[in-house]
C-alpha cells in the first residue's frame, strides 16, 4: 500500500452510491479511509468472522460466496464500483459471505468510525440497505411452483440482475401484454427497469417466476405501499405470453398476499385497464369492486386477503412468508 495516494472526496463523489452527493459532504469519510490494493485470488473476507472493516472497490472484480447452513454454496461475481462488507457491519453480527478477488483491484479500507460517518451522509443509508436487502436476496433458493398444467416453475425475489433476464427476448412480452401492464404502448425505459427490479423489498416488493433455477424471468408481482399509509399498497403484475392461462397471476396474487400481511399491509389497490379482464378476474375473486377514474381505466380497493381464502397449502404459505421475511427483515 505504500506510495499509494489519499483518496479524494470529489473520487468518492464518483461512486454510484455517493451518487448525487456533494465532494464537501464526503471530506470527513475521506479522511478516514486507506487506500487498497489486491492481487487477484487475495481473500478480502470470510464467512463467519468478525466485522471490523468494509471497502470501497474502485476497480477490479469479486466474488462473493455464502454457504447455507447445509453446505450448499452461492456464488455472486460483482464488478466495481461497489461496497463489500457493509452487511454485517449494518447487522452488527458475523460476516454473511467470503468475498476472494477475482482480478487486480484497487480501493479504500474504512473502520467502524468510517462506516459511521458514511451512514450519516444524506441518502446513503437507503441506498446501503436497498443493496444490502438485493445481496443478501441472491443468496435464497427459489420455490419450486407447480402450475395446475403440471409443469414446474420457480417463486423468488426480484434481483436487479433479473431487468436483463426479462428483457433479453427469449421470454415474450407483446405490445398488448406490455400496454395492459405499463398502460402505454411504450416500451418500458431503462429508468422504469431499473425502477421495478431494483427494489427495497419493504416498501416496494417484488416476486419474480423464472422457468428453471436461473431463469428467465416469465412473470412479476409486486406491490409498493402508499407513501402516506404504510396499510395500503399497489398491486401489479405481468405475465410472459406464453404463460398465460396457467394460474400463475393467481398464484402471484396468494404470493403477494402473503408477503404483504406478514409486513403490515392490510389493503390493496390497483389501476388496471378496463379490458384487462385477467387481472380483474383474479381481483374480483378477493371482492374487488371496480370505479371508473378515466377513460378506459378502472380502480379498486380490496382488503388483503388472509391464509383461509388464498389457494396455497398452509405448508408452501409458511416457505413463502418466510422468504418474504428473510428479504424484508434482512438489514435492521
Amino acid at each position: 500500500m505504500a506510495g499509494l495516494a489519499a483518496v479524494s472526496a470529489d473520487e468518492l463523489a464518483a461512486l454510484e452510491i455517493f451518487k448525487g452527493c456533494r465532494a464537501d459532504a464526503l471530506v470527513p469519510l475521506a479522511t478516514q479511509l486507506r487506500p487498497l490494493e489486491a492481487a487477484a485470488g487475495k481473500v478480502l473476507m470470510r464467512q463467519g468472522e468478525r466485522a471490523e472493516s468494509f471497502l470501497l472497490l474502485n476497480s477490479g472484480k469479486v466474488e462473493i460466496t455464502h454457504t447455507d447452513g447445509e453446505g450448499v454454496p452461492t456464488v455472486l461475481e460483482l464488478a466495481a464500483p461497489l461496497v463489500v462488507g457493509e452487511i454485517a457491519l449494518l447487522r452488527d453480527m458475523p460476516r454473511t459471505a467470503t468475498v476472494v478477488a477475482t482480478e487486480p483491484l484497487t480501493g479504500w479500507v474504512g473502520g467502524h468510525s468510517a462506516f459511521a460517518t458514511m451512514l450519516d451522509v444524506p441518502g446513503v443509508t437507503d441506498t446501503m440497505v436497498r443493496t444490502a436487502r438485493q445481496r443478501l436476496a441472491a443468496f435464497i433458493t427459489p420455490i419450486p411452483i407447480q402450475l395446475r398444467d403440471d409443469s414446474w416453475l420457480y417463486l423468488r425475489p426480484v434481483l436487479p440482475g433479473d431487468s436483463e433476464r426479462a428483457t433479453d427476448g427469449t421470454i415474450e412480452f407483446s405490445d398488448e401484454t406490455l400496454y395492459r401492464r405499463f398502460q402505454t404502448p411504450h416500451t418500458p425505459s431503462k429508468s422504469l427497469m431499473t425502477y421495478l427490479f431494483e427494489v427495497d423489498y419493504k416498501d416496494h416488493f417484488v416476486w419474480v417466476m423464472t422457468e428453471g433455477r436461473e431463469g428467465p424471468v416469465v412473470a412479476d408481482a409486486r406491490f409498493v405501499r402508499d407513501e402516506n399509509d404504510p396499510t395500503v399498497a399497489e398491486v401489479a403484475f405481468i405475465v410472459g405470453d406464453d404463460y398465460q392461462g396457467r394460474g400463475i397471476g393467481s398464484f402471484l396474487m396468494s404470493a403477494l398476499a402473503v408477503a404483504a400481511r406478514g409486513d403490515g399491509v392490510r389493503r390493496f389497490t390497483a389501476r388496471v385497464l378496463a379490458d384487462n379482464l385477467a387481472m380483474r378476474k383474479i381481483l374480483e375473486r378477493f371482492g374487488a369492486q371496480w370505479e371508473r377514474e378515466d377513460l378506459g381505466i378502472v380502480t379498486t380497493t380490496i382488503d388483503v386477503p388472509p391464509l383461509r381464502e388464498l389457494s396455497i397449502s398452509k405448508v408452501l404459505y409458511r416457505e413463502i412468508h418466510a422468504m418474504a421475511r428473510q428479504v424484508m427483515r434482512a438489514v435492521g
